[in-house]
């Protein structure tokens, strides 16, 4: 238990604190509700797999000592939000209502290479799964089971509440505030990469 309650706190709190992931979750699910963000949460946990599978073979370690590398996948995914930020003001308009849909499963996942907190998870998880004396191919299976356990849970509970503001969405006023409130917080998880 020792080694289990660490490694499934670690979970919970990563992948239930704000950070990209979250925050296009519950702009999808205000935007297009819960079913329709379904792909978008696939997509999310086969990249984050993907990315505990790389950190298994050593790719976690190179990308932590190897210069620039943090930088050039910060620099990705600060690109990257913008241009969703945007996206997300985008959805204030009327006329771009029809032509919006949620991320699909290749997008969410393809994402996840440019996340700087998926990666600090992948590491992370992997290393206080290997602190319990799990071979790397058992510790990756547990991590990843966890994350598809808790990790989608946390992540559905984002949908959710995007979702239940689905109501507030109906009034044209509210939905440029609420999306343009989503796209500053967006903004914001920006400038917290830069920080850390």
């Amino acid at each position: 238990m020792e080694y289990w309650l660490p490694l499934l706190l670690f979970v919970v709190i990563s992948t239930l604190t704000p950070g990209p992931n979250n925050l296009l979750l519950a702009a999808s699910g205000l935007n297009f509700g819960l079913r329709p963000t379904l792909p978008h949460v696939l997509g999310i946990h086969l990249g984050v797999y993907g990315l505990v599978i790389l950190c298994g073979l050593g790719l976690g370690q190179i990308l932590l000592t190897v210069p620039g590398v943090e930088t050039a996948l910060k620099l990705f995914a600060t690109a990257y939000l913008a241009y969703l930020a945007w996206q997300m003001l985008g959805l204030s308009v009327v006329e771009t209502q029809a032509t919006a849909r949620p991320m699909r499963i290749w997008e969410a996942s393809l994402f996840q290479v440019s996340n700087p907190k998926a990666w600090m998870m992948a590491i992370t998880g992997l290393n206080l799964a290997l602190a319990a004396d799990h071979s790397v191919p058992v510790a990756v299976a547990v991590l990843c089971c966890c994350f598809a356990t808790l990790g989608t849970l946390c992540n559905l509970s984002w949908v959710a509440a995007g979702a239940s503001l689905q109501a507030q969405f109906q009034d044209a006023r509210k939905r440029r505030l609420i999306n343009a409130t989503l796209a500053a917080i967006t903004v914001a998880t920006i400038a917290a990469f830069w920080v850390q």
